[in-house]
């Protein structure tokens, strides 16, 4: 199955996090694997087209997925218990938190300097142009300006890390312990089918539709 070839390798973790998981909580680390792997592999009529071509090309290798996939999510239907008390909603919440509370601090932080900034290019308003007190302040306003947006620079980068771990916490938030059953148990009946059908090659008998 070309497109989904590490899916066991992917399974393997995710059955990890899962026997390892005692209580109320994961880590985001962990909770955004087992997104991952439901977003990655919940369009199983992809895995199905990859099987149907690779039925053609590799028996062997089709077989061995599939004996693997069929093992794994065994092993994940059996553990899968274990999410019940998981609030994977309240886990991207303070994810996404974390992250705009980091955001927040460095945008209070770079105030003053724009208020800095501002109050030296309103003095230049009422001191003489060309005078050297002009000169001084005109001075003394563009490093506060180059200060403030050296600042500006580095809170527009931690913005940018705050958006890209809230994407990560909205893939979290929807997450359910019941889409990873019902991923795990269309995935086994999936690989059920393969061996099935292989079966049913190697005695000659044709195969029926994976």
């Amino acid at each position: 199955m070309k497109k989904s070839i590490n899916i066991a390798n992917r399974l393997d973790e995710v059955n990890g996090i899962v026997a390892a998981c005692n209580g109320s909580t994961l880590p985001f680390e962990q909770a955004y694997e087992l997104a991952r792997f439901y977003y990655d592999f919940q369009d199983t009529n992809a895995l199905i087209a990859d099987a149907e071509v690779m039925a053609g090309e590799d028996l062997s290798g089709l077989r061995e997925i599939a004996i693997s996939l069929k093992a794994e999510t065994t092993t994940l239907l059996n553990n899968i218990g274990r999410l019940d008390g998981i609030d994977f909603r309240g886990i991207a919440n303070a994810h996404s938190r974390h992250y705009h509370a980091i955001f927040q601090k460095a945008s209070d932080e770079l105030n003053p300097y724009w208020k800095r900034y501002c109050e030296l290019n309103h003095r230049l308003d009422y001191l003489p142009l060309g005078s050297k007190e002009y000169a001084e302040a005109e001075k003394e306003c563009d490093a506060a300006k180059a200060e403030h947006d050296r600042r500006q620079t580095d809170v527009r980068r931690i913005y940018a890390e705050y958006e890209h771990e809230n994407r990560h916490a909205g893939d979290v938030f929807s997450l359910k312990a019941s889409h990873l059953y019902a991923l795990a148990t269309k995935l086994n009946g999936i690989a059920g089918s393969i061996i099935n059908d292989l079966d049913r090659m190697e005695k000659g008998e044709g195969a029926s539709n994976i």
